[in-house]
């Protein structure tokens, strides 16, 4: 059988033709395609501030070591970034956002990319992996273009808008505080809106609870509903062994409940001591405010002031920290009703007096102010515990509603 010749050019006309259209529109609508979708990886720049960190290439053996030595250290996607317990860094990205990377943190530079052309209204996009440890994210205002900033961690993800946020991850859980700005956090549709001021955590379910003041109070069970273990470990000392030594416990004062710290003996004189104290391993170098509360009051005090080097008062509390060189100082503040003897109050490093008089039998509140910029360069990098504790000869103090309010 013949073919049909003009079927056959019609057949071939209509093919090209269809061919034609579709690279008339196929090829501009590819080209426009790639125009708006094409996008360029971003570097970010390292800066070590104090100590070496290590940062791990996705293919490389060895993690490399870089101390601040370096006039900075550039990052690419897939970079992750190590500090240990000496070691802190800066990360500065495209957009002008920027990362402080606290001690003993593992984050990992997961995305850093811009459109290619201007033509492109596609954002920036910033994602972040925090595994471990403490980071401070300070989200830049949008230039010529926005910026989606993302952080990732092992509970939850993060979306970052403009301002400045306070992110924290350990085995229980990610803790955030937005400290500038409004955050969402959450997974798989169910995210919460954290604005600014507030924080949130999230446990090992993934969910986000509802979001809480910025403020937090690092004291756990300081108002003794509780018994006193396992929070507070009480801590007698006695030097004489012959000498009864001196009792903590928990009473009811004045509708409250308080720690009594109480030694009324015959062999009045000699030297004790009887402390509750409670451990907070703390990273404090994020914090901007740091204030210590507690209702003290003094029923008897044998001792005058503070005794004659200022160190033995009938109630005294002292916190323990490392500086940001890791220098382990404390902070100490005692309280008196009486000082018979005349006994001169010395002054800690600061230039404060080391104890302060108060009224006898009465709940007395005292607060510290700001020990951040009350201790200065010199202040806490990192809270070690929280002593409470008496010292002297004969006492009895009580102390109720102990707080150490952080934001």
């Amino acid at each position: 059988m013949r073919s049909n010749p003009e079927r056959t050019a019609w057949t071939i006309l209509g093919a090209s033709f269809a061919l034609f259209c579709l690279l008339v529109t196929g090829v501009p609508l590819a080209i426009r395609a790639y125009l708006l979708n094409s996008t360029t990886d971003e570097k970010a720049r390292m800066q070590v501030i104090e100590g070496t960190v290590l940062v791990q290439k996705p293919n490389g053996n060895a993690p490399i070591g870089v101390t601040a030595d370096a006039q900075g250290w550039e990052l690419s996607s897939g970079d992750q970034v190590i500090t240990d317990d000496s070691s802190w860094a800066t990360l500065e990205l495209f957009d002008r956002s920027s990362a402080i990377l606290y001690s003993n943190t593992r984050a990992t530079l997961v995305n850093s990319h811009s459109p290619r052309f201007r033509v492109s209204k596609t954002p920036n996009k910033i994602v972040l992996s925090l595994n471990g440890g403490l980071m401070r994210v300070g989200v830049a205002l949008p230039g010529t273009r926005s910026t989606q900033f993302w952080v990732i961690t092992p509970h939850t993800d993060v979306v970052l808008g403009e301002g400045s946020y306070r992110i924290e991850v350990a085995n229980e859980g990610t803790q955030l505080t937005v400290v500038r700005g409004e955050a969402q956090v959450g997974r798989d549709g169910a995210q919460v809106v954290v604005p600014q001021g507030t924080r949130t955590s999230v446990d090992l379910t993934g969910v986000a609870g509802d979001p809480v003041p910025a403020e937090r109070n690092l004291i756990v069970n300081g108002d003794f509903q509780q018994p006193l273990a396992p929070d507070w470990a009480t801590k007698p000392k006695v030097y004489d062994p012959t000498s009864q030594p001196p009792t903590v416990e928990v009473v009811e004062s004045t509708g409250r409940n308080a720690v009594r710290f109480l030694r009324r003996e015959p062999d009045d004189g000699k030297h004790t001591e009887v402390a509750i104290q409670q451990p907070l391993d703390v990273d404090a170098r994020d914090f901007t405010r740091l204030v210590l509360s507690l209702d003290v009051m003094l029923n008897f005090q044998s001792l005058s002031g503070g005794g004659q080097l200022s160190s033995e008062y009938p109630i005294q509390v002292r916190l323990d920290f490392k500086d940001r060189w890791g220098n382990d100082k404390f902070w100490t503040h005692g309280f008196y009703f009486q000082n018979q003897a005349g006994y001169s109050i010395a002054q800690d490093p600061w230039g404060q007096p080391f104890g302060e008089q108060i009224p006898p039998s009465v709940w007395y509140p005292y607060e510290s102010g700001n020990l951040l910029e009350l201790l200065g360069d010199n202040g806490p990098a990192h809270l070690t515990d929280l002593k409470i504790y008496a010292s002297g000869w004969n006492y009895e103090g009580l102390v109720s509603e102990v707080q150490l309010i952080a934001e």
